[in-house]
């Protein structure tokens, strides 16, 4: 699975208002398999794909797409596995609401 693909099942999956049907990977210089993926629309940020092991509940590594998206609202880490590309391994959401304290 390439890392484009990752994208597409990880905004499908979490069901993000990404536009992915223009987008393409370059390989991110001097990072080893990481990929800046360009085209997409409805994130701050271009997408990043970088290829990672994750260990599954039950205790397995398990290769897999670490997909970065930004999307204002949320800043989300999405686990997509590498060689099913079916399964989503984890997310972890980066967003925090702001809070206001007055003193």
């Amino acid at each position: 699975m390439d890392p484009v693909s990752a994208l597409k099942r990880a905004v499908d999956a979490l069901q993000l208002p990404v536009d992915y049907q223009q987008t393409s990977a370059q390989a991110s210089a001097g990072a080893t398999e990481t990929y800046s993926i360009s085209g997409a629309s409805g994130t701050v940020n271009d997408p990043e794909a970088r290829l990672v092991y994750f260990q599954s509940p039950s205790g397995k590594i398990e290769l897999t797409w670490r997909v970065e998206t930004d999307i204002m609202s949320n800043w989300l880490l999405s686990y997509v596995n590498a060689n099913t590309n079916e399964e989503i391994m984890g997310v972890v959401d980066w967003s925090a609401d702001a809070a206001v304290y007055e003193v």
